[in-house]
C-alpha cells in the first residue's frame, strides 16, 4: 500500500500543473531635463517713412523703400520732395544658438487723416525666412529686421496725411 501511496503522490503532482511564479514589481530609473532660455523681443529702432510725395500729373507711379537702404526711389512722374524717409528697422533679441520666426502682414493701408482714402502698401522683409540669434546658447544672440514698402500713387489720389500700422511678432521656432 505505502508503494500504491506513493505511485499515486507521484501520478497527481505530475498531472496537476504549477503555476509560474509571476514577478510581482518592476521598477526603472527615469531622468526629467530641461534648458531654459531668455524670452523673444522685438524692438522697433526706426518707422517705414516715404517722405513727402508730389503726385503725378497724369497716370501713376510706385514709391518704394527697400530694405537694403533708408532712401525712397520712384516710377513715373511723381516727386520726391523732402522729408524723413527709412525703411522700418527692427532688433531681435533673444536666446544665442536659437532660430525665431517673423510673422507681419503681406501688405497694410495707410489712411487719409480725417478720410476714407487709403493707400495700400506691399511690403517685404530682410531676411525673408527664419532668423538666428547667435550662436551660443547661455548668451543673448541679436539679428537685424529689416522692413520696406511700395504704394501707387496716381493723378487723382488725394492730397493729404496719411497713416497706417502693421504688427510684426517674433517667435521661437
Amino acid at each position: 500500500m505505502k508503494n500504491f501511496t506513493a505511485l499515486a503522490a507521484i501520478i497527481l503532482s505530475a498531472t496537476v500543473a504549477t503555476p509560474a511564479l509571476a514577478q510581482a514589481t518592476s521598477s526603472v530609473d527615469t531622468t526629467g531635463t530641461t534648458t531654459i532660455i531668455r524670452p523673444v523681443t522685438i524692438e522697433q529702432n526706426s518707422a517705414l517713412a516715404f517722405g513727402t510725395v508730389v503726385r503725378p500729373s497724369s497716370g501713376s507711379s510706385t514709391i518704394s523703400i527697400g530694405t537694403g537702404a533708408d532712401t525712397a526711389s520712384k516710377t513715373g512722374g511723381a516727386v520726391l520732395l523732402r522729408g524723413t524717409t527709412s525703411r522700418a528697422r527692427y532688433t531681435l533679441r533673444g536666446e544665442g544658438a536659437e532660430t525665431v520666426s517673423v510673422s507681419m502682414p503681406a501688405s497694410f493701408n495707410m489712411t487719409k487723416v480725417g478720410s476714407s482714402e487709403t493707400l495700400g502698401v506691399n511690403l517685404t522683409r530682410n531676411p525673408s525666412g527664419s532668423v538666428l540669434l547667435g550662436s551660443t546658447l547661455g548668451n543673448e544672440g541679436t539679428a537685424s529686421l529689416d522692413v520696406g514698402g511700395s504704394f501707387t500713387v496716381t493723378d487723382t489720389t488725394a492730397t493729404g496725411n496719411y497713416s497706417g500700422s502693421f504688427t510684426v511678432s517674433v517667435s521661437y521656432n
